[in-house]
């Protein structure tokens, strides 16, 4: 099977089985996973992981609801707890602006030493950019990885 076709189609799995494809994207899967044994061994697993999800309890959105929101009221304040407020405040502010000024000293950390000056990191090193390693994820993590991240969103399994 061609691996560019076996990559579109294995992309289009998870929205497959969660029944968020438009129709002709559904006959392009059905079609390719009777040509393809790979790709409708990957259907079947991922068939069998939604259907092994864990089902949540009835009413249990409206009894989280129910416990945790209560009115609040915004307490009474009298002037005078304003007004020490403010007088502290006032208080503090002069204390802290009559101090001469001070130098701190700066520590430089290890790792900045690393990079002579005038280089920066490139944007291409998606380790140093903080972006996410997923390269050595297995199948099925990548596709519960998947569900956790529509989770909430169009389509999700909410």
């Amino acid at each position: 099977m061609n691996d560019t076709e076996c990559g579109t189609v294995r992309e289009l799995i998870p929205d497959f089985v969660g029944s968020r494809l438009a129709a002709e994207e559904v006959e392009r899967v059905e079609g390719h996973v009777q040509a393809c044994a790979e790709c409708l061994a990957e259907l079947e697993l991922a068939q069998v992981l939604l259907a092994s999800r864990a089902s949540v309890p009835e009413e249990l959105l409206e009894r989280i609801m129910r416990n945790s929101v209560t009115e609040r009221s915004a307490p009474a304040r009298t002037w005078w707890g304003v007004s020490a407020a403010a007088i502290a405040a006032l208080a503090l502010g002069i204390g802290i602006t009559s101090d001469p000024a001070q130098e701190l000293p700066v520590e430089v950390p290890g790792f900045a030493y690393e990079a002579e000056e005038g280089e920066i990191w490139s944007s291409e090193d998606g380790l140093l950019a903080g972006a996410p390693a997923l390269d050595e994820l297995s199948d099925e993590a990548l596709l519960q990885l998947l569900d956790e991240l529509t989770v909430g969103s169009a389509g999700g399994s909410a």
